[in-house]
């Protein structure tokens, strides 16, 4: 395995072991998982190492959006690209009947799964409008008790800097901030809930 390829699975891998830690420490049972942006499936395939018995729910349209082109985040501009990451992810999980891959937008994604998700972990289009449509349309999903979290809550980088203001103006301060670049929410375990 060449070097840049060992280190992202070995980012990939923290990422996955810090959020089982705050799920320990916020005393959260992780059996329904919703990941908002697969690409390639290397972060879902960590969340099966980490979280074995859940069932996960891998959403992306595996298309570029002109949106999404222009956000300055896109992971290629070519469609080719784009076919053959989903063709990655189902090779991944192909044998795993607790899986469900779900080839749609997020929003779209919404009418597919259930209520009472565990766990909702953003990372698809970075520009403020889509984080803040996301999060919004995914708070709803999440159980009481359960977290809403995500990646690249970083403003020191301009292509980032979407999620953290909206991440903000959601969550007004009320969520923790873990390494590499991650953001937590915990819903409060009563309803109905305010933000």
């Amino acid at each position: 395995m060449e070097w840049n390829k060992a280190l992202e699975l070995s980012i990939l891998s923290h990422r996955a072991h810090y959020l089982s830690f705050i799920a320990w420490a916020l005393d959260v049972t992780l059996e329904t998982i919703a990941e908002i942006g697969v690409n390639k499936g290397e972060s879902s395939h960590i969340f099966r190492t980490h979280f074995p018995n859940a069932h996960l729910f891998l959403i992306d349209p595996w298309q570029p959006c002109s949106e999404y082109l222009i956000s300055g985040t896109p992971i290629s501009r070519k469609l080719k690209h784009y076919e053959k990451a989903y063709r990655n992810t189902l090779n991944l999980f192909q044998n795993d009947p607790h899986t469900t891959i779900l080839r749609k937008t997020s929003l779209e994604a919404t009418e597919h799964t259930p209520n009472n998700l565990d766990l909702v972990f953003i990372d698809a289009n970075h520009t403020y409008t889509h984080v803040k449509e996301n999060s919004l349309a995914w708070l709803p999903k999440v159980r009481p008790g359960g977290i809403v979290a995500g990646h690249d809550y970083d403003d020191t980088i301009p292509m980032f800097s979407g999620v953290k203001s909206a991440v903000d103006e959601i969550f007004k301060g009320k969520i923790l901030i873990g390494k590499d670049r991650l953001w937590i929410y915990k819903k409060p375990n009563i309803a109905p809930y305010t933000l």
